[in-house]
């Protein structure tokens, strides 16, 4: 009996470390397949930010091409009003300066993927801890930067288009702006009106002194939102390198 005992024994604690054993195998197993589907979904998040970012370093390469085109025609326009030698544009050409450098493209990032990433808590399956902080400065303090600076709709725009008169705005709109899809393009035109009525509505623009204050400031703005987009900018290519990193490993 003692003999029989003790191999019932042993045989109960053999199958209770088999099933042990299987319960242990059986977590692992489902922890691999947790792991996969984690990895899975990671790769899936990381194929669309990546998407997002380029599509981003596009747009930002047009702003910051375009911020640096209205600050030209800004500047010219300031210096015109505060008496410094324009020549040899001509008084049209200082016109439409001023007309331009009322011009606003406003940037809106591609925020879906990280906004979904944040909505649902799924934030931490991107495993790079640099990609994730870059991602939170780029949708959180870089985009205030931008929408305090270059972002802004200036109240010099509204003053100045309403002192140009209509028939010259209008021609500008249709000579000297281009739409492409989303892309603004301002250039050169030519003149519209002769040289004596384009100076006689300079003369009406600089002798306002609360539009050229106006203007000061918002080339202020686009000064200081330029080395925002750059960095913004910067920060794009650096995500993609990262991304690029985790996707070749």
């Amino acid at each position: 009996m003692e003999n029989k005992t003790g191999k019932y024994f042993k045989y109960a604690i053999g199958e209770i470390v088999l099933v042990m054993i299987g319960i242990l195998l059986a977590l692992q197993v489902n922890n691999w397949n947790e792991s996969r589907k984690e990895q899975k979904k990671e790769q899936v998040y990381i194929e669309r930010l990546q998407e997002n970012i380029t599509s981003d370093l596009i747009q930002l390469d047009l702003n910051i091409a375009f911020y640096t085109k209205v600050f030209d025609y800004g500047n010219l326009a300031l210096a015109y009003a505060e008496g410094d030698d324009v020549k040899p544009k001509s008084q049209w050409e200082i016109l439409v300066s001023f007309f331009h450098a009322s011009q606003i493209w406003p940037f809106i990032a591609t925020t879906s993927t990280y906004e979904e990433l944040k909505s649902s808590g799924e934030l931490l399956l991107i495993q790079s801890v640099d990609l994730r902080n870059n991602l939170s400065y780029y949708h959180g303090g870089g985009l205030q930067r931008y929408n305090h600076t270059v972002g802004i709709k200036p109240p010099y725009r509204k003053m100045v288009r309403g002192l140009i008169p209509t028939k010259v705005q209008n021609y500008m709109w249709e000579h000297c702006h281009v739409t492409e899809g989303d892309t603004q393009i301002l250039k050169d035109c030519e003149p519209f009106i002769n040289e004596i009525e384009s100076k006689l509505i300079l003369d009406h623009l600089t002798s306002n002194s609360v539009l050229l204050e106006e203007l000061r400031y918002y080339m202020s703005g686009i000064k200081v939102g330029l080395t925002t987009i750059i960095e913004q900018r910067k920060l794009c290519q650096l995500m993609l390198d990262e991304i690029n990193k985790i996707q070749n490993k």
